[in-house]
C-alpha cells in the first residue's frame, strides 16, 4: 500500500497530464489531506478556486491479481468485474465540505477490463441522471472526455 505522501504525488501528477490534455487554465494544484471532508485536489481553475475529487477508472479484482501474481489467468479473468460504475454512484453519493466548486476526474491507467468507450457510455448514462455535487464529470483515459 502506497503512502498518504506517495498517492498524492501520483494525484497531483494525474491531475496535472489531465488539465494539460484538457486545455485547462490551472495553477497553484495542491493536494488536500484525506481528512477534513475535502476532495483531493484544489486548484485554480481559470482564476476561480475548484476542486477536483480523482478516481481510478478500475477493476478492484484485476488490481489485486496484478499486485498479486503479476499476471492473471484466463480462469480468473473470467470472475473480474469492472467496478467503475459502481465507484461512480459512491463518489456522486458523497458531500464535500467546501463552497466551492468540485469537479470528478474519473481516470485509466489500465486497470480496467473494459475499453474506454464503453467506460464512457456507462458514465455518461449516470451522469445524465446524477452528478451528485460535482459541476462537472471528467474522464481522461487516452483522451479526455466531459461527460
Amino acid at each position: 500500500m502506497a503512502s498518504e505522501a506517495e498517492k498524492g504525488r501520483v494525484e497531483v501528477s494525474i491531475f496535472c497530464r489531465f488539465a494539460e490534455a484538457a486545455g485547462l487554465d490551472y495553477r497553484d494544484v495542491e493536494k488536500q489531506l484525506p481528512e477534513g471532508g475535502k476532495p483531493d485536489i484544489r486548484c485554480r481553475l481559470n482564476g476561480q478556486v475548484t476542486y477536483f475529487e480523482l478516481t481510478e477508472a478500475c477493476s478492484e479484482d484485476l488490481a489485486k491479481a496484478i499486485a498479486g501474481a503479476g499476471r492473471v489467468d484466463s480462469e480468473a479473468l473470467a470472475r473480474l468485474t469492472d467496478y467503475t460504475s459502481a465507484t461512480y454512484l459512491k463518489k456522486v453519493a458523497k458531500r464535500y465540505q467546501v463552497s466551492e466548486p468540485v469537479e470528478l476526474l474519473i481516470y485509466n491507467i489500465g486497470r480496467t477490463l473494459l475499453p474506454d468507450k464503453v467506460i464512457i457510455d456507462n458514465l455518461r448514462k449516470l451522469a445524465q441522471r446524477d452528478k451528485g455535487q460535482f459541476r462537472r464529470v471528467w474522464y481522461f483515459g487516452d483522451s479526455v472526455v466531459q461527460l
